[in-house]
């Protein structure tokens, strides 16, 4: 996913221009001057100020616009997108210079603070910001690069996000197995990153966008629970306890077991009676194959005898 970070730096002029364009970074043909020539830059910034009498305050901004390194981008195509992000600044001089030294590919983009055209001093409000990002991701998206949103925010969630756990959840309901899932989610056009040892998992969009799991704002939807939802048998589970109850939903599902390996990791015997009412055999055995202790517990249910014409066994026991 691109991000766009307005970074405030200690250097002059002239020292954050020999570093974006130092030779261990990047090559000649990823330094570009928009409005200006690369090489003389410097000079020109400061005939600019001087013409209009503003050599004093901030002299420039320095924005870093960052790609995924999961993207399928090269260099020169990279910098072209820095270069149309530094046009979107009218009226400035504006230096690009694409690094290659890390693993993320990124453009540096040194923006003389005086309008050329009016001699206007560029201020950066946080309004300003918002609307340079929203341009970066805009860009990305006709380059068919991933994009994020800005800010998440819990409280207005966008229509593709809405849409995104729309989808998670059908095939939530669809599949038994982690494989099963992401299967299902790439046919409908979806990306799912969930590798072993990172955190979150990472959606991305027919349209691009990229979002974590945490930033779906659904606790349903966080790695952690749907991993012991597919522990369980995914949608043969959900459906075991639609058995019981119809009117279960996913939700209840995966907080229901949430509730149940709680328990078990503190020991509270009583949360875990309460949760495990109707639960059959076979979910108890996943749940100790889990590793799972279960001691001093007992299970029971209204009708005994009919959960055991149904089972095989009662569920008044003690393990």
């Amino acid at each position: 996913m691109a991000s766009v970070k307005f970074i405030a730096v200690s250097r002059g002029l002239k020292g954050i221009l020999d570093y974006v364009t130092n030779r261990e970074k990047t090559v000649d043909s990823l330094i570009s001057g928009v409005n200006c020539v690369a090489e003389t830059a410097l000079d020109e910034f400061e005939a600019v100020k001087k013409l209009f009498d503003k050599t004093d305050g901030r002299a420039y901004y320095h924005i870093v616009q960052s790609f995924s390194p999961d993207d399928p981008l090269d260099f020169e195509t990279a910098h072209e997108i820095g270069v149309k992000l530094a046009e979107y600044f009218k009226g400035y001089q504006c230096l690009v210079a694409t690094h290659m030294n890390t693993a993320h590919i990124h453009n540096h983009i040194i923006l003389n603070s005086v309008n050329f055209e009016n001699g206007k001093k560029y201020h950066q409000s946080a309004r300003e910001m918002q609307m340079v990002k929203e341009y970066s991701n805009q860009l990305c998206m006709e380059y068919g690069l991933s994009v994020t949103e800005a800010k998440a925010d819990r409280k207005r969630i966008p229509k593709w996000k809405k849409d995104l756990r729309f989808v998670i959840r059908e095939a939530m309901e669809q599949t038994r197995t982690l494989e099963e899932f992401i299967e299902t989610m790439n046919a409908w056009g979806y990306g799912v990153k969930w590798e072993p040892g990172q955190k979150y998992i990472t959606y991305t969009t027919p349209e691009n966008f990229r979002c974590r799991d945490n930033k779906l704002f659904d606790d349903t939807l966080l790695r952690e629970n749907m991993e012991h939802y597919f522990e369980m048998g995914g949608c043969d589970y959900l459906e075991d306890r639609r058995y019981y109850d119809p009117e279960v939903s996913l939700d209840d599902a995966v907080s229901g077991i949430c509730s149940i390996l709680d328990a078990l990791a503190i020991g509270d015997n009583d949360r875990f009676h309460l949760e495990t009412v109707h639960h059959s055999d076979a979910e108890i055995e996943k749940l100790l194959a889990m590793g799972h202790k279960l001691e001093h517990a007992q299970y029971m249910v209204d009708d005994d005898e009919e959960y055991e014409q149904q089972h095989g066994f009662g569920m008044t026991m003690m393990w």
